[in-house]
């Protein structure tokens, strides 16, 4: 019994979907039923995995070469020192650092709320979106900061966060599986803040003035969060992963709203005479 409850489980997890066709939206958007809340772990499981591989991994991967190269060029020191030693400078991420806990969190919230007192369906899907790859963001970033365990860089004392008086690089430390899920690598500040911002711009691809105003909020976060609590390269990281995820969970939740989706997929050809690309829209 508790096998068949478990695969259950799993099956709904990876092959729950909601009828795309069920929730498409008329020229005003504005749809008098409002969609169901379990709509929010849409596709879930086939999501995450499309998020992980994104770009052929690319992104998941670029977030650990990109942090070793920063730490081999000594960027992630620098930038560190720079930080530190700037006075007023660690007070440029104060904002963000509480922000990013707060706003991710109620965003989706909010827009749920609003989306049902105008009664608007694309809004409250959205919300759906925004709480999913939240979830997705935090399932991936969670574990990997407790695998890695990032030395903390030490630029301030706020939160858990400790100024540290070394002057020897230790940028490259990592003690591995450590339990600790708050701080280290990757930044789930800018992981959140990109993943957000990447879902808003796939669900309101021709609203010009939102997007600017999503990846000005992302990117703020990201460089506010290395000036006082990671490095530079833990908020790379996060850039690229949350990107990964919000633009993987955006087209999917798009494709329930009935938008048109670009989905541009490439293969890679080897032929005794020839190697290329084909790319299909």
């Amino acid at each position: 019994m508790k096998k068949f409850i478990i695969a259950l489980f799993l099956v709904n997890v990876f092959c729950f979907n909601i009828h795309p066709e069920t929730w498409v939206l008329e020229d005003n958007d504005y749809s008098p039923p409002s969609p169901p809340i379990r709509l929010v772990f849409h596709n879930i499981g086939r999501n995450l995995f499309d998020a992980v591989t994104y770009n052929y991994g690319i992104n998941f991967i670029g977030a650990g070469l990109g942090t070793w190269a920063f730490i081999e060029t000594g960027l992630d020191w620098k930038w560190r020192n720079i930080a530190k030693n700037t006075v007023g400078l660690p007070n440029f991420g104060l904002p963000g650092s509480y922000l990013g806990y707060i706003v991710p969190g109620l965003t989706p919230l909010v827009t749920y709320a609003a989306g049902r007192l105008i009664r608007n369906t694309k809004l409250q899907i959205a919300s759906f979106a925004l709480a999913q790859a939240l979830l997705l963001t935090m399932a991936v970033q969670t574990p990997l900061k407790m695998i890695t365990g990032r030395a903390l860089p030490g630029i301030v004392d706020k939160l858990d966060h400790s100024k540290s008086r070394r002057t020897d690089d230790f940028s490259g430390e990592f003690n591995w599986f450590n339990s600790n899920f708050i701080g280290g690598w990757p930044s789930g500040h800018t992981a959140n803040a990109f993943a957000a911002a990447a879902v808003i711009s796939e669900i309101y691809k021709d609203n010009l003035w939102l997007k600017i105003g999503v990846w000005t909020y992302a990117g703020l976060i990201g460089l506010g969060v290395t000036s006082d609590i990671h490095w530079a390269s833990d908020a790379l990281a996060g850039a690229l992963i949350g990107y990964a995820i919000g633009k993987t969970v955006g087209k999917s939740f798009s494709k329930v709203l009935g938008n048109s989706v670009s989905d541009c997929k490439a293969s890679f050809y080897f032929t005794t005479e020839a190697a290329g690309v084909v790319i299909r829209f």
